[in-house]
């Protein structure tokens, strides 16, 4: 599979700030995956106005989670491996549970 060069140069850019913001923050990826699956559906929820009950974020957080995982996959092709699934449920396992509260005790 041959990727085009705009879309090569931005997955390789793409793994680069990953791995920068690690070395900044000191953080581990799999803690970012988390932080960052919050961030995402915190920051959803407010500027689409949507209650965390609302499956909206949610989707949001699994699409980028997904997203995340494909263009790691392209920046270093192989075998899908549990390391992917992993990273995918470190990202959505805290907005699952925030969706699920909030569908709970929904008014």
């Amino acid at each position: 599979m041959t990727i085009p060069p705009m879309i090569d140069s931005f997955i390789t850019y793409y793994a680069a700030t990953k791995l920068k913001i690690g070395t900044l923050t000191g953080a581990s990826q799999e803690l970012l995956h988390v932080h960052i699956g919050l961030a995402i559906f915190v920051l959803v929820s407010l500027l689409l106005r949507k209650k965390f009950r609302s499956p909206i974020p949610l989707a949001f957080v699994t699409f980028f989670a997904i997203m995340n995982e494909v263009i790691d996959w392209l920046n270093d092709p192989g075998p899908v491996d549990l390391e992917n699934i992993v990273d995918i449920a470190n990202t959505v396992a805290w907005p699952i549970v925030l969706f699920l509260l909030a569908r709970r005790w929904r008014q």
